[in-house]
């Protein structure tokens, strides 16, 4: 594949089915935004919960306060190509998980060009950490995370990590994952756009593909059921990403489930999140063995801290 329909199958405004590739990325960030709003005007929330030591190395933590500490804990890092977006965006999806029972945790990291890919997955490793100290601490079921894009890539790469070294927690507490529209070999990004920012080489792209950590992805997770979701409209490489990826996860003899969403492109299949009625959501709840029928009737917020 040439570098030119390399950019093309990279850029997934240019795939949507919806509108022009300029107008689905103006519509992306409002539908993110205001669902956020509405979450945090509408749950109970911990918001900018410090885990590192830069400004965007902070956590929004929702339910936490109303929800019983078994409550399962769902993890959700952003996407944005590693450069763009951030959590105060990404409690969109809070209203029904939260009402099923589950706390929501949204983290941040920060962007390239200020950081390269190997620190952003250091960063993401503390807020995990963070999480599962938190996790610990109220006695919850389990923590299941999840991510978009480049979050999805991230989400996949902490699947990896051997959470006992790391920060002192089981890896047992990481119940499962689900990864949407995620790029799980990053060396085709090198020679296009995205890498600008990134400056990764082939050698630290494959070093930070979740591809490449597979034999322990197989060691750490035999205990989890890993989703790997993408949109119908979404690029044929992404779509061939996360096909070879699951198939790999199966074929290590992983729990995990392919699903492909249709009348969806790379935007809109991550923003249905916010509804009940949405198949990944239910999706979602039924891993964390929770229903939606199962309201929280007190979950309205007091105030957010």
């Amino acid at each position: 594949m040439n570098n030119e329909e390399l950019e093309k199958q990279y850029s997934p405004s240019k795939w949507t089915h919806r509108c022009s590739p300029d107008e689905v990325v103006k519509q992306h960030i409002m539908v993110l935004a205001q669902g956020s709003e509405k979450a945090k005007a509408e749950i109970e929330c911990q918001l900018d919960r410090i885990y590192g030591d830069t400004e965007k190395q902070k956590l929004d933590i929702f339910g936490a306060d109303t929800l019983p500490g078994d409550a399962p804990i769902f993890l959700y890092i952003h996407g944005g190509y590693w450069q763009a977006l951030g959590r105060e965006i990404s409690s969109f999806m809070v209203g029904p998980i939260c009402k099923a029972g589950a706390v929501v945790v949204a983290i941040g990291y920060d962007l390239a060009p200020k950081v390269s890919m190997s620190e952003i997955v250091n960063q993401c490793k503390k807020g995990v950490s963070f999480v599962l100290n938190l996790a610990s601490h109220r006695g919850s079921s389990g923590v299941y995370i999840g991510g978009h894009s480049a979050g999805g890539h991230l989400a996949a790469m902490m699947l990896s990590v051997d959470w006992m070294t790391e920060s002192m927690q089981s890896n047992s507490m990481i119940k499962g994952a689900l990864l949407v529209s995620g790029i799980y070999d990053l060396q085709p990004l090198v020679n296009t756009y995205v890498n600008d920012p990134l400056k990764m080489t082939q050698e630290t792209a494959w070093e930070n593909s979740p591809l490449k950590h597979l034999d322990t992805i197989k060691k750490t997770s035999s205990h989890r059921h890993i989703i790997v979701a993408v949109g119908q409209h979404d690029s044929p490489e992404f779509r061939r990403q996360s096909q070879e990826f699951q198939q790999k996860l199966k074929d290590s003899g992983l729990s995990s489930q392919y699903v492909d969403i249709a009348n969806t492109d790379h935007f809109n299949v991550i923003e249905n999140l916010q509804s009940e009625d949405y198949e990944l959501t239910k999706e979602l709840l039924k891993m964390m063995k929770l229903n939606i029928s199962d309201v929280v009737d007190d979950m309205a917020k007091t105030s957010c801290s």
